[in-house]
């Protein structure tokens, strides 16, 4: 049984790394019933984290809605345990090396425990090796995207030349701005999932020097999110991880490309500044 939950409680522990503050070492969640469903009603962390927080990105991850996709979560492991606990409180404490998941009874017995090793701990998506990679470049980032939206506020439409890998931006007055690109990501707003372009677009080209920066052939251990093809997350989250490519790329920002007909956004990143078209 508790082998195939573990996808489900690592699903879990990415919405605690999202709520807790970085560096925890144990953390305790309470439940309660509503009528609207099972809510998180507190938390409380022990560690580093509680006492002096370590620096943690700006994740663009609304904590209500995290929130409500842990009590979600928690609502669906109780279901899947057939009664042997009735949600009330959780504590998880962690090392590098695993992370033990209890789910106590009201008189504080153990109802339920399992322990996420570290090869689980490595594949999440939410980790303190994520963390540090966005925060070492978010502030980079952000000055380079203001510069960038400053010279394209203007930008009205845009069209896309995979054979040349130039992104043409039009003005609303003016002549029309071009870049060389490298195709991030697409991102499926209806399906919060994110897709590499490296594992889907078929001309190299266009994302060779993304497909080294994320190095999916090394799966580096606390950076799924950096070798997985695709997954599901918040677009706000999506934003960070592209802002991270671009400061790695040496680029000069990213344009969202709103896609027709709804078919979601492509992400590119632009590798010189925008001249006038000739």
């Amino acid at each position: 049984m508790a082998e195939s939950l573990t996808p489900l409680i690592q699903t879990l522990h990415d919405s605690v790394m999202v709520l807790a503050p970085a560096g925890w070492t144990a953390v305790e969640l309470r439940f309660v019933r509503t009528p609207n469903g099972l809510k998180l009603a507190e938390l409380q962390t022990r560690g580093d984290g509680a006492k002096a927080p370590k620096p943690k990105p700006e994740l663009n991850i609304d904590p209500r809605a995290e929130a409500q996709r842990l009590a979600e979560g928690v609502s669906e492991l109780a279901e899947l345990l057939k009664g042997r606990w009735e949600p009330g409180l959780i504590t998880v404490s962690r090392t590098p090396d695993f992370a033990d998941w209890k789910l106590l009874r009201a008189d504080g017995s153990q109802a339920w425990f399992t322990r996420l090793a570290k090869e689980h701990l490595d594949s999440l998506l939410m980790t303190d090796a994520m963390f540090d990679l966005l925060e070492g470049s978010q502030r980079a980032f952000h000055d380079l995207q203001l510069g960038l939206e400053t010279k394209l506020r203007r930008t009205v439409g845009f069209v896309f030349d995979p054979p040349s890998g130039v992104l043409t931006l039009r003005q609303a007055e003016g002549p029309a701005l071009t870049a060389p690109v490298q195709v991030v990501a697409q991102y499926y707003p209806d399906a919060f999932t994110w897709a590499w372009g490296w594992a889907y677009e078929p001309r190299e080209a266009l994302v060779d020097r993304v497909k080294r920066v994320c190095a999916p052939e090394v799966t580096q251990p606390g950076l799924s999110a950096m070798w997985r093809p695709e997954f599901h997350c918040d677009e706000g989250f999506a934003w960070a991880i592209a802002g991270s490519i671009v400061v790695s790329l040496g680029a000069r920002g990213i344009f969202r490309a709103e896609l027709p007909d709804d078919a979601g956004v492509i992400f590119f990143a632009l590798m010189a500044e925008p001249t006038p078209a000739a």
